[in-house]
């Protein structure tokens, strides 16, 4: 499955740090096709391809996703699947 996400945080850039530095993420989606696009200083929108839910659902539910949630203030306002458009 593929989803796309529109993220709010405290910071973009020191979220984008965080980000491009949590290699576990590779576990759960086709780390390749990753996509980031920022959208101001406290918003992004995150395309993740091949996902594995239940595998994200344990990532985001564990102690260091939870604690960094908190501290940058990390909200998930939406989350949505999506499919490539066929020519």
């Amino acid at each position: 499955m593929n989803v796309i996400l529109k993220v709010s945080m405290a910071n973009y850039d020191a979220w984008k740090e965080e980000f491009d530095n949590h290699a576990e993420r590779a576990a759960v989606c086709d780390e390749s096709k990753t996509t980031v696009g920022k959208v101001d200083e406290t918003s992004c929108i995150v395309m993740l391809y091949d996902v594995d839910m239940k595998g994200m659902q344990e990532l985001m539910g564990s102690e260091f996703m939870i604690t960094l949630s908190e501290k940058m203030q990390i909200v998930n306002d939406e989350m949505h699947s999506f499919a490539p458009l066929q020519p």
